[in-house]
């Protein structure tokens, strides 16, 4: 035994400086190795995009490799978005090119399912209320469409004006049905005739070609945050509105006219004393000319807008909305996790209507939440109230700020 152990340390001794590596005379990399992305890219590591939902469309999910070179100034996105509950399959492209630190040019050439409404909701607010309580704060059309916009940036400390021009040429067609008979799924309110199975309002078939310009202005200075945003559209060709639907007296009368729309629409948030703040909120639509195609209509009503009036039930050529909210937080109740819960004091008026804006709707409402959730109560003072509203309105609201 003792010899094998003799012979056993041997070997190793022997072994050790043979096998040990010699590093002295071995270079060393000291050279600085840049690693950069491929232009080609698959966002999320397969593709997709943010999803949507809605009571036309389902649940809409795009996809598409993303092409980025020229340090971040050129940007093309291919896509091709699912609609669940239509079935289809929309393709796209579009992005921007960023030729100065200042100057964006963006493209859009596909088809696509497009609203006028997305100034209520925001696109993740409209989709988790549809989802959840099936209400759907926007109506929709289907188009073909190709637009092109060159917006330059103008700041300073406290102030951003955006001022911006384009083109635009689309084929329009009406989508989902005045009784739809299937809708897509939601936790409470699938059946509704207000909720996922309100109609969608019929659109004029045809071609709109028009251009575009206006600008945006965004303030931020201490506690004062707001923005302004107008835009003018006169389109040389557009289906006349009486080709949506024939008139109760008379053959339709079919054909083009050209139109000029003006859109505005305003938010402005400062505080008053402490921690109080008030908020305002606007939009109106204007049109100049022949009476507009169904889809450039704008609609309000229901929670978000006029909490007494059936969402959405007021719509067309003009529409004038404003809203003043006065939060005051009850500073010396501080829960865990959600901070202190406020009081509010909303008043809004507004109304829509074709040719001319019928007098206003106006709501006087009480509200108490914390967070991110409220829960306001609202009546129509008026004593001859319109007929699209109603004496009063109990709403559940959520803000996700975005």
């Amino acid at each position: 035994m003792k010899l094998l152990c003799v012979v056993a340390a041997a070997l190793l001794a022997i072994a050790c400086p043979v096998l040990a590596q010699d590093t002295t005379a071995a270079p060393v990399d000291t050279s600085y190795v840049e690693y950069s992305e491929p232009p080609i890219t698959l966002p999320m590591g397969i593709g997709l995009r943010v999803p949507s939902y809605d009571r036309v469309n389902g649940v809409t999910i795009p996809w598409g490799p993303q092409l980025i070179v020229a340090d971040d100034r050129v940007q093309l996105d291919a896509l091709v978005r699912y609609r669940s509950n239509l079935g289809n399959w929309d393709p796209s492209l579009e992005g921007f090119l960023r030729p100065g630190d200042a100057n964006e040019l963006k493209l859009y050439v596909g088809r696509g399912t497009f609203t006028n409404d997305g100034w209520i909701r925001s696109e993740l607010l409209n989709s988790l209320a549809a989802l959840f309580v099936g209400s759907d704060a926007r109506n929709y059309y289907r188009a073909d469409r190709a637009s092109l916009r060159f917006t330059r940036t103008l700041s300073t400390p406290a102030i951003t004006v955006t001022p911006f021009i384009g083109g635009n040429m689309e084929r329009d067609w009406s989508t989902g049905s005045l009784a739809p008979q299937k809708a897509p799924w939601s936790v409470f309110g699938k059946n509704g005739n207000l909720k996922m199975k309100r109609p969608n309002p019929l659109v004029s078939k045809g071609r709109i070609n028009s251009f575009f310009g206006g600008a945006g202005i965004a303030v931020a200075r201490g506690g004062l945050d707001g923005n302004l945003d107008a835009t003018v559209e006169h389109a040389f060709k557009a289906p006349t509105f009486l080709c949506a639907a024939t008139p109760p007296i008379g053959p339709p009368a079919c054909g083009d006219a050209s139109f000029t729309q003006t859109t505005l629409d305003s938010h402005l948030k400062f505080p008053t004393f402490g921690t109080q703040t008030f908020e305002f909120r606007g939009h109106a639509v204007f049109t100049g000319g022949n009476t507009l195609p169904p889809q450039r209509f704008a609609y309000l009503g229901g929670v978000g807008t006029l909490a007494t009036v059936n969402l959405l039930a007021l719509g067309g050529d003009r529409l004038l909305y404003f809203m003043g909210d006065y939060v005051v937080p009850i500073d010396r109740i501080v829960l865990p996790l959600v901070g202190s819960p406020f009081l509010a004091l909303t008043y809004a008026a507004g109304s829509a209507g074709i040719g001319s804006t019928p007098p206003l709707i106006q709501n006087l409402g009480i509200g108490a939440g914390v967070s991110l959730f409220r829960v306001d109560y609202t009546i129509d003072p008026a004593q001859n109230r319109s007929p699209f509203s109603r004496k009063s309105a109990w709403s559940f609201g959520v803000s996700l700020s975005l």
